[in-house]
C-alpha cells in the first residue's frame, strides 16, 4: 500500500479549515493535509522564505497547495507569487480557493500563476464539497510529468 500524498491546505479561517477537513475524512480522499494558517509559515516550511531557512531534505514538498488569498500579514497573491518565483516550489500546482468570486480576483490569481481557481461554497446537504472535489481532481485525476511514473 502507498502512502497517502501531502497537500498543503493554506487558510487562516479556523472554520474553513475544519470544513475542509471533515470533507476529506467522509470522502475518505487518500491524503495527508499539512494546514498552515500563516503565509510566512508556509513559505518557511517550503524553503522559500527569502532567509535561506531550511535545507533540501527538510523542505516540504506537497503534491499541490490550496491557497486562500485574504489572510493577514502575508495574503495568498503574495504566496503564490513567490512559490512561482521559486525553482524550488514552481512546479507544484497551486489551487485556490476562495469566498470571492470577483473576475478581477481570478484574473489576478491566473495571471500570477494559479493552476486552478476553485470558489468556496457553503452548502448544507455536503459542506465542503468544493474542497474534496478539487482534491481528488489533483491527485487522482490529474497526470503531469512529476506524478506520471517514469516506465508508464
Amino acid at each position: 500500500m502507498t502512502a497517502p500524498t501531502r497537500i498543503v491546505l493554506i487558510d487562516d479561517d479556523r472554520d474553513d479549515i475544519d470544513v475542509a477537513l471533515r470533507a476529506a475524512r467522509r470522502e475518505r480522499l487518500p491524503v495527508t493535509i499539512t494546514v498552515f494558517q500563516d503565509g510566512r509559515e508556509v513559505l518557511e516550511a517550503l524553503g522559500i522564505d527569502g532567509n535561506g531557512n531550511g535545507s533540501a531534505s527538510s523542505r516540504l514538498r506537497p503534491h499541490a497547495i490550496f491557497l486562500d488569498l485574504r489572510m493577514p500579514r502575508i495574503d495568498g497573491w503574495e504566496i503564490l507569487r513567490r512559490v512561482r518565483e521559486s525553482p524550488l516550489t514552481r512546479e507544484i500546482p497551486v489551487i485556490v480557493q476562495s469566498w470571492s468570486t470577483r473576475r478581477e480576483d481570478i484574473e489576478r490569481c491566473y495571471a500570477l500563476g494559479a493552476n486552478s481557481f476553485v470558489a468556496k461554497r457553503m452548502t448544507p446537504a455536503n459542506p465542503g464539497f468544493y474542497f474534496a472535489d478539487a482534491v481528488r481532481y489533483w491527485i487522482q485525476l490529474n497526470q503531469t510529468p512529476y506524478s506520471t511514473p517514469a516506465d508508464a
